[in-house]
């Protein structure tokens, strides 16, 4: 597994990548990362919460982590975004995440998704935020971190969690109190198509680390053009990371 560094040059300055000439080398580093942060907080404090995007790559790393033999009773894990859709659903990644992880939810972990009510999506984030603030060790109305890591992704578009350019989520997402709040269809041809649930910025401005896992020569382009705005409704994943108070770090794999 060989890593070597990138340095793209953004709106906010330098942006480092860690890149790797293959995805699965790419996914190993990812898991041993998050992994190393489990172990020390669970060591520290006794227990640790993560939250994870969907998406096929990020499988791969939860496959990874779920063949570990980590204290999983003392670990929870939730999401960074969802659809709004059935559980058994073939879109819903809380089926795709509990999947992957079988073996270590079966040891102890905890999964929470953000799906906590099927009938209406603003209730269903109320309910999903009530779920995150009752998760041992979070202290919301403290200034302390709800996350210990974060693992996002990043579409094409430039999007990140559901957070899309263009989108009328933009106008809220970033100056809220909520930690999670729905996310309307588009009404057009473009994403969100579906309705979806997302942690806000604020909440994901309270992990302790970030890491943000992209592959292939496009998105490396799309990321390297949106750093250089930060403009929400042109460049979501530009704009996020030019405000961002937490470490973040890329992996991308070619």
């Amino acid at each position: 597994m060989t890593d070597h560094t990138l340095t793209l040059d953004g709106l906010k300055g330098s942006v480092t990548v860690h890149a790797f000439d293959a995805v699965a080398d790419a996914v190993a580093y990812v898991v041993a990362q998050v992994a190393g942060v489990l172990k020390s907080e669970v060591a520290s404090k006794g227990h640790a919460l993560i939250t994870g995007a969907g998406g096929s790559t990020p499988k791969a790393v939860y496959e990874g982590l779920s063949g570990l033999n980590l204290d999983w009773p003392k670990i929870t894990l939730t999401q960074v975004d969802e659809r709004f859709v059935p559980l058994d659903s073939a879109s819903s990644n809380t089926l795709m995440m509990a999947t992957a992880l079988t073996p270590a939810i079966q040891a102890g972990l905890n999964f929470v998704t953000l799906i906590q009510d099927m009938d209406d999506a603003g209730e269903c984030a109320k309910k999903a935020e009530s779920v995150i603030r009752s998760i041992e060790g979070v202290e919301v109305t403290s200034d302390k971190p709800i996350f210990d890591l974060t693992l996002l992704g990043m579409g094409a578009d430039a999007h990140y969690a559901s957070i899309f350019p263009g989108h009328a989520i933009n106008a809220e997402v970033y100056d809220t109190t909520a930690l999670v709040l729905p996310v309307a269809p588009s009404g057009t041809e473009a994403e969100p198509k579906l309705p979806r649930i997302t942690l806000t910025v604020p909440a994901l401005n309270r992990s302790k680390r970030i890491l943000l896992l992209i592959t292939g020569a496009e998105k490396l382009e799309v990321l390297r053009s949106a750093i250089l705005s930060d403009d929400p409704y042109t460049s979501p994943i530009g704009a996020f990371i030019a405000q961002s108070p937490v470490p973040l770090d890329v992996v991308w794999a070619a």
